[in-house]
């Protein structure tokens, strides 16, 4: 089993190799990794004894890279080959004509040509799969499976002692974690605090995560007053316990593939307000938390307060939420279905 990813971090696509190789592994399959350079995901799959080859870096047409790649097929033998979002999968297509593929779509596909060698395309949303199929490709060879987390590792058990660390005893905490670029729609969320701090004085809005659109949201939140409310914590590695610090979970997102860090909110056990892209709409309905049209200031204001408002009510949606993350998002589903695939591509 050879996997195939372009980057090197351990963003949502990258934990999801992760754990999906955890988990083959656990099932017996001999499992590689190829990767452009050592970084976080190869620090991680060294903790964990799975095998990776480090292929030359460069774009998915560059000669160097495409030979290396090659090289590390050839080396490796897979039976099988998955490649995950659209660069690996336009690379393999590139060097590889007799080993079967499988691809995985992380985001929106708007063209199909990276996935016209595989032999089946799973996408992590139906969003996804739409966007997929509504271009041409086939729709028997596409498929639905949905990321997941490893939901042991979230929980709210050292709550008060990371509320201490971190000043927030008495705040109520709205917290987001997501790169900081326009599709993730923090700019909504700082709109909506500064609504929401005329009705709720003690709320802060955390933002986990960094990126181009820091300097904009900063000086956003100092035009509308709002920055002593704000905290941007930048990348973190203890984004669990910030989790389990968190009063509501917000994922103001305009445009989402999966969204693993609201599926590890979810398996935290937090009260959940999500948007209606990507695969939010398949983790969140009324019975375990609020979903909301994308862009949607109002929308915003009006969920955190009904939750902000109602004690009850959050701790109903954290209870339903994490018993969602558990049972339909569990990593031995993903696993299971994704072996599935692989018996079908392989007849």
């Amino acid at each position: 089993m050879l996997h195939v990813i372009g980057s090197i971090g351990v963003g949502g696509a990258e934990k999801h190799v992760l754990d999906l190789c955890l988990q083959q592994q656990a099932l017996g399959l001999d499992v590689h990794v190829a990767l452009p350079s050592v970084g976080e995901l190869s620090a991680a799959l060294t903790q964990h004894h799975i095998a990776y080859t480090i292929t030359r870096a460069g774009g998915r047409w560059h000669p160097l890279a495409l030979w290396s790649l090659r090289n590390a097929i050839k080396e490796v033998h897979p039976d099988i080959i998955h490649a995950h979002m659209l660069k690996s999968a336009a690379m393999v297509g590139r060097v590889n004509r007799n080993v079967k593929c499988v691809a995985t779509a992380h985001n929106i596909v708007k063209h199909t040509n990276p996935f016209m060698h595989c032999q089946h395309v799973i996408c992590v949303s139906e969003m996804v799969r739409d966007s997929l199929c509504q271009l041409g490709y086939p729709q028997q060879k596409s498929s639905v499976i949905h990321n997941a987390v490893e939901t042991h590792e979230f929980s709210t058990n050292n709550r008060d002692a990371i509320r201490t660390k971190m000043g927030w005893q008495d705040s109520l905490v709205v917290s987001c974690v997501a790169r900081l670029v326009p599709a993730k729609g923090q700019i909504y969320a700082i709109q909506a605090l500064a609504k929401l701090i005329t009705v709720v004085p003690n709320i802060k809005l955390v933002l986990i995560g960094d990126g181009d659109d820091r300097d904009k949201l900063t000086q956003l939140a100092n035009e509308l007053n709002v920055i002593g409310y704000i905290e941007l914590l930048g990348a973190r590695a203890d984004v669990s316990d910030l989790l389990a610090a968190t009063d509501i979970y917000l994922q103001p997102s305009v445009k989402e593939g999966f969204c693993i860090s609201f599926l590890e909110a979810m398996a935290t056990g937090l009260a959940c307000v999500g948007t209606e892209t990507g695969a939010i709409p398949n983790m969140l309905n009324d019975a375990n938390g609020i979903l909301i049209p994308p862009a949607d200031v109002v929308a915003i204001v009006n969920a955190v307060l009904r939750l902000a408002q109602n004690q009850p009510l959050r701790n109903q949606y954290a209870q339903a939420a994490k018993i969602t993350a558990n049972t339909q998002f569990s990593p031995e589903k993903q696993a299971k279905d994704t072996m599935a695939v692989y018996q079908r591509v392989l007849g």
